[in-house]
């Protein structure tokens, strides 16, 4: 049996979270969640910012949904191996509306936690938030830098 699109799109996610080194996790969020329907577009004039404010650390960058009471929204999930101490600089100046962003360390059962749940859930529909179907929903910023766990 045949690998779906969906499929794919996980394993090859959680191979990247698995196999390289991550210590850091910030979620940006709009503001105003009404106006998360523009992320897809909005968030490739933020990945150029921060690709090049921090071109020393690799960035896994995922787009997600929240569900708050009847409002969906999309937010950007990052994980990288550093805090990045002026992202909410870069997020307010990149995207055309005011962001809300927030970070934690992620410890390795944080990370294997993570992995689990993407793992076993159906991901989000995120045709419903955009309009649009075929959206990648992950990508990695400054590939180069991935440093591999070791085994």
């Amino acid at each position: 049996m045949s690998e779906t699109s969906e499929e794919k799109t996980k394993r090859k996610y959680l191979t990247v979270l698995r196999d390289y080194q991550w210590s850091y996790q910030h979620s940006i969020f709009y503001k105003d969640a009404e106006q998360s329907h523009a992320l897809l577009d909005d968030m490739v004039k933020f990945k150029q910012v921060l690709r090049r404010r921090c071109p020393d650390q690799p960035f896994l960058i995922r787009v997600q949904a929240l569900k708050k009471g009847a409002v969906h929204q999309a937010f950007l999930s990052i994980i990288t191996t550093a805090k990045v101490d002026d992202l909410r600089e870069i997020a307010n100046k990149a995207f055309p509306a005011t962001m809300n962003v927030v970070g934690r360390r992620l410890s390795a059962e944080r990370l294997s936690q993570q992995a689990r749940v993407i793992e076993e859930a159906k991901p989000h529909d995120l045709s419903k938030l955009f309009d649009k179907a075929g959206i990648n929903r992950w990508s990695v910023l400054n590939k180069r830098l991935l440093v591999a766990n070791q085994l």
